[in-house]
């Protein structure tokens, strides 16, 4: 068994015993399908600003509200690339303190930021559910052109939730290395 150190692109993408655990496969698609979604969000939001930016400068035609549906859309799209980076383990890290501790103490720790990181995920996925909710009860929208806002916030919810859900997939993993791994 070829043993990757903790934290590399490389342990996630080949882990210790392949193939992924079907929770990790299933993470691994859904992280992937989301990231290609906010990728075509972003692509339409960009074409869309510079049809208005073109409108705009000549022919006096911007598109209406399009910084509106520029903040909503990219706060969407933003929040559907997180659960990629992370199953990745693509986020950035400052590793300076524990570059030279063993590979199981790296691990563990690994283990603890991602575990935090689930855990905030989760209260995060809870109370944007709960801002949506309110927001939708309130009527809250926009100033333009009157989109509801809880549309937006809703639409987040379930990539914080996948964000949350490979953040603890990750913790697990690590701490598995962190127990059996080489010291």
């Amino acid at each position: 068994m070829i043993e990757l150190e903790p934290g590399s692109v490389e342990h996630v993408g080949h882990p210790e015993e392949p193939p992924h655990s079907p929770l990790g496969l299933r993470l691994l698609a859904v992280s992937r399908a989301l990231a290609y979604l906010g990728g075509a969000i972003m692509i339409l939001l960009i074409a869309m600003s510079l049809v208005s930016i073109v409108g705009r400068k000549l022919f006096s035609l911007p598109i209406p509200g399009d910084l509106e549906i520029m903040q909503m859309g990219a706060a969407v799209a933003a929040a559907m690339f997180f659960p990629w980076c992370q199953i990745n383990d693509a986020h950035v890290r400052v590793d300076f303190f524990t570059t030279r501790l063993p590979a199981r103490a790296r691990a563990a720790l690994d283990g603890i930021a991602a575990l935090l990181l689930g855990g905030v995920m989760l209260l995060l996925s809870w109370r944007t559910a709960v801002a949506a909710l309110a927001s939708k009860a309130s009527g809250d929208s926009s100033l333009m052109l009157g989109l509801p806002q809880w549309v937006a916030e809703a639409l987040i919810v379930p990539s914080l939730v996948v964000f949350a859900m490979t953040g603890l997939y990750i913790a697990r993993r690590r701490f598995r290395l962190a127990c059996r791994g080489r010291k």
